[in-house]
């Protein structure tokens, strides 16, 4: 076995646990997160968002759409979260994160490639890999992803 095969199945291991310790936190932390708390600085955002995850062939696509009198807010927090990232980027390593953005960052490490396009009626991100361990890690993502959504919704609708 090749060095580099080792090396990826080592790195599909630490990702695959980095996802199940994210099973013992909250997936979506919106007070707790360093990156999650950006979406409620505007505590109407995220009452005026949607974002969707959909399996394609090779991994995932979320697309996030807008209202448009909430498109600033939207930037605002977008930008404060790539601020957290360019952090972590430089060092920083005492970073809270909730499930969901640990296991962002675990597709990361894995290799995943992230295609962002950012579009007049939606922002879209392409999460995609050719290494079928990291492809099934990328829709195990956005099948968690749905299911959390689906129960934010659910106990938002019950709070109306």
């Amino acid at each position: 076995m090749k060095f580099s095969r080792i090396i990826m199945i080592f790195a599909a291991v630490m990702v695959l646990a980095s996802i199940s310790m994210a099973d013992e936190k909250p997936w979506f932390d919106m007070k707790g997160c360093a990156f999650c708390k950006n979406l409620t600085t505007d505590p109407d955002l995220m009452k005026n968002m949607t974002w969707d995850h959909y399996d394609i062939s090779n991994g995932v696509m979320a697309v996030t759409c807008v209202t448009p009198a909430y498109k600033e807010s939207y930037q605002k927090a977008m930008s404060a979260m790539q601020q957290v990232g360019e952090e972590m980027q430089k060092g920083k390593t005492d970073v809270p994160m909730c499930g969901h953005c640990q296991a962002y960052g675990g597709l990361m490490q894995a290799g995943a490639k992230f295609d962002y396009v950012p579009a007049k009626v939606a922002d879209i991100m392409i999460i995609t890999s050719d290494k079928p361990e990291v492809q099934t890690m990328i829709k195990k993502f956005g099948q968690r992803n749905r299911e959390e959504m689906a129960k934010m919704e659910a106990a938002e609708k019950t709070k109306n």
